[in-house]
């Protein structure tokens, strides 16, 4: 699947999501009588992922991205709204046996390397566990052969598979989480914030991997993080996410090269430019303020208290992504467009 089909649209959708909504219960006080309030950790998203692509879900840290991810695959509590796969029935929310089905076609890689890996199984353990946990009837001489195809895939060897995690390098670790979730051979893998703990030079050789993975396999990545230049270099298209809503969702070319709301131009006027001359000259967007708290968001565009263009009217109602303009790029900004 190339970008230009997968930029009009033509490509099979995979996942769909529909007004999603994950709250938690927090404590008003130090007491188990002083009630609790509702923390709204993803307020009402909406977005797709097609069939060879990559989605860039991007925002400051608080606002719910990997929140967003882990229910997807449900790994956190699904208050309201769907997850439908391959234009199927909704499977999100629904029973523990729909939740193994999708498991089964969506893997996730973890943010932290180690935590994710468990530190008394071996790599051979790690990696073929998926195999075992979706019923693949496979002899065992089958699941070692896979096995080590699997980790050379990812640039790891036979040397590595009686080892145990603590005696690798984050960035292996990592590479051994990747493994883990193709091992399976899903259509759809969500990536929550997989370079954020690794060096930069490691940073690119991961991005680098999923990308080489991706063309191979013909995956389609959901890509969570905070860094856009490492989005912009794997995305076709780009969620940006603030406080649990969606600011803006469209292709990466429109969102970085004519971004919209005033939250993704911000984001991007906070990204350096490796040229010292043009750096000096740029512009940069300072925010005001503080991200507020999602216990108390506040009224109408949850954006509207840091935002240099809000007037009275953002505080009044909740603003929805819709489309603007020539571009398919959706925009929750009752502003966009005055002229």
């Amino acid at each position: 699947m190339n970008a230009t089909s997968i930029a009009s649209g033509e490509a099979t959708t995979l996942l769909s999501v529909e007004q999603l909504k994950v709250q938690f219960g927090v404590p008003r006080g130090a007491y188990p009588w002083s009630g609790k309030t509702m923390l709204r950790a993803v307020d009402g998203v909406s977005f797709n992922v097609r069939r060879g692509e990559t989605v860039g879900l991007v925002g400051e840290s608080g606002c719910g991205k990997s929140t967003l991810a882990r229910a997807i695959i449900g790994l956190a509590p699904v208050a309201s709204g769907s997850v439908r796969w391959l234009g199927n029935e909704t499977v999100l929310p629904g029973t523990r046996r729909d939740t193994t089905l999708l498991r089964r076609d969506v893997q996730m890689i973890f943010q932290d390397p180690l935590a994710s890996l468990d530190p008394r199984m071996t790599i051979e353990q790690i990696v073929a566990e998926p195999l075992i946990a979706h019923g693949r009837n496979l002899a065992r001489a089958d699941v070692q052969r896979r096995v080590l195809t699997m980790l050379e895939r990812v640039g790891l060897n036979a040397q590595h598979l009686r080892r145990y995690p603590h005696e690798f390098s984050g960035g292996q670790c990592q590479r051994v989480g990747i493994a883990r979730a193709l091992i399976s051979e899903p259509q759809l893998v969500i990536c929550d914030e997989p370079v954020s703990a690794l060096d930069v030079s490691i940073q690119a050789q991961i991005v680098n991997l999923l990308r080489d993975l991706q063309r191979e396999l013909s995956l389609s990545l959901l890509f969570v993080a905070h860094d856009l230049a490492v989005v912009k270099a794997i995305s076709h298209r780009v969620l940006v996410m603030y406080l649990g809503r969606v600011m803006e969702f469209g292709d990466k070319r429109d969102v970085y090269r004519t971004p919209l709301h005033p939250y993704t131009r911000a984001l991007l006027s906070a990204v350096p430019v490796p040229d010292p001359t043009v750096e000096r000259a740029r512009r940069h967007l300072l925010l005001r303020g503080e991200i507020a708290s999602p216990l108390n968001p506040p009224s109408g565009c949850a954006f509207r208290t840091r935002c240099p263009d809000a007037i009275d009217a953002c505080a009044a109602q909740i603003p929805q992504p819709v489309a603007h303009g020539a571009s398919a790029t959706r925009v929750a900004c009752i502003r966009v467009g005055d002229g």
